[in-house]
């Protein structure tokens, strides 16, 4: 009799009163552990950039393609998780959730030290979402993921007769994501990422961040106008000898009416030819280069990469929601997270410490494309951080605080006291 194929997916452990238990109060935190603590530039060290696209004054939606306003600043960074010691239950019936919270607050500014952007959100651990279950494994220890049959109790409270009785249990749940990203941006846009864990313990060596000109990190897109095969010189980093031209002397891209001032070409120069706030090509036009150029000649020991977006091929999404006048004139529609957590050599003392280096590339939707479609503008962010602790304190620089209204009740509370989770409760 032939033998029947054992199935891998198979119940989580059933949950207990007092489940999870373990460091952490019960809570579960994967590779997020490593994220606690104050992230900062330094004094000589490499600076964050920006890039950003942006309607110019007097344009509306209905703008032809190619009137906007660029915009492109390196910055200095205050980033700041705090690790919430408790996990946060998520009661779906047949499947338990334990999430690992970590809040973030990060503050930005310019060169002149001006205010640029600061935001608030929350990393969740969401559980290992490999099959089958490794009671040993990695991320197992508080698990973060538990079974839950119904029982006596439940079915008598909840009315669960005559559709279910005591003992049954439902479809384990097999997360497609790790890790998830929410944050709320003052400009009005809140966004949701998932991921996960795409690059882990790798060692010995830098991360390789991206080819030379590689499409998908670049400030400019095919929907502005740009060949970047055809616009930029392969395997170079200098710039290529149409940004000297006028728009007028533009050479032909397509059709006699998109040569000249209607090129593509002739729109974009503005991106490869801006030289403001230490920010100019060709870090205008691929913003990683300067994650790249701050690795070079630094010692790894290893690193680790995790990568959200609010867009996937297949399966369950993320998302982001716009208010109203940023929906109507700047919409954001996508965005994309990576987030390289490293252990180097200090270049001076040789100790070994953390370095945080990221890249988030926001698309905006505004006004015609060059196709009659709509333009997509990528806003893109990279910086290069490390612990604050591990800077010598004559290379700190000051830290950033915002300029807010502190609550008038703030010295007329009460001492606090740290209180754990309840969870004990079947429902």
């Amino acid at each position: 009799m032939k033998k029947k194929q054992e199935s891998s997916v198979k119940p989580y452990k059933e949950w207990e009163v007092g489940q999870p238990a373990g460091a952490n109060n019960g809570a579960q935190f994967g590779i997020l552990e490593k994220l606690n603590g104050i992230w900062v530039n330094w004094e000589g060290g490499p600076t964050g950039l920006h890039t950003t696209p942006m309607p110019s004054p007097g344009t509306s939606a209905e703008t032809v393609f190619g009137v906007f306003h660029f915009k492109s600043q390196e910055y200095r960074e205050q980033l700041k998780f705090t690790q919430i010691n408790a996990a946060v239950r998520n009661r779906a019936g047949s499947n338990e959730q334990f999430n690992g919270a970590i809040k973030y607050e990060t503050a930005i500014l310019d060169n002149n030290n001006l205010l640029q952007h600061f935001e608030d959100g929350m990393y969740l651990w969401l559980g290992d979402n490999k099959m089958p279950w490794d009671p040993d494994g990695p991320y197992q220890n508080p698990r973060s993921m538990f079974s839950h049959h119904s029982d006596a109790e439940s079915v008598k409270t909840d009315g669960a007769e005559p559709v279910m009785g005591p003992g049954q249990l439902g479809p384990q749940f097999v997360a497609p994501h790790t890790i998830s990203r929410s944050g709320v941006i003052p400009h009005g846009t809140t966004i949701h990422l998932t991921g996960n864990i795409t690059e882990s313990n790798i060692e010995g060596k830098a991360p390789h961040i991206a080819d030379l000109w590689e499409p998908q990190y670049l400030a400019v897109s095919p929907t502005m106008g740009i060949n970047p095969q055809n616009d930029l010189i392969a395997g170079s980093r200098d710039k290529p000898d149409w940004t000297k031209l006028s728009r007028e002397d533009q050479a032909p891209q397509a059709e006699p009416e998109f040569r000249g001032v209607n090129s593509g070409r002739a729109y974009i120069q503005k991106i490869f030819n801006y030289d403001q706030f230490g920010s100019k090509f060709p870090f205008t036009v691929q913003p990683n280069l300067k994650l790249i150029d701050a690795n070079n000649g630094l010692r790894f020991k290893k690193y680790d990469l995790i990568e959200l977006d609010t867009f996937h091929d297949t399966g369950l999404q993320g998302g982001i929601v716009n208010n109203a006048m940023i929906e109507r004139y700047c919409r954001v529609v996508r965005m994309r997270f990576r987030m390289w957590l490293e252990e180097v050599y200090d270049e001076e003392s040789g100790k070994l410490i953390d370095q945080l280096q990221y890249e988030q590339i926001v698309d905006f939707e505004f006004m015609f494309g060059s196709s009659g479609g709509t333009t997509r503008w990528p806003h893109i962010q990279v910086n290069t951080l490390r612990r604050e602790k591990d800077i010598p304190k004559n290379k700190r620089l000051k830290a950033i605080e915002l300029p807010k209204k502190d609550p008038n009740e703030e010295n007329e509370r009460p001492p606090a006291i740290v209180c754990p989770m309840g969870h004990s409760h079947h429902g």
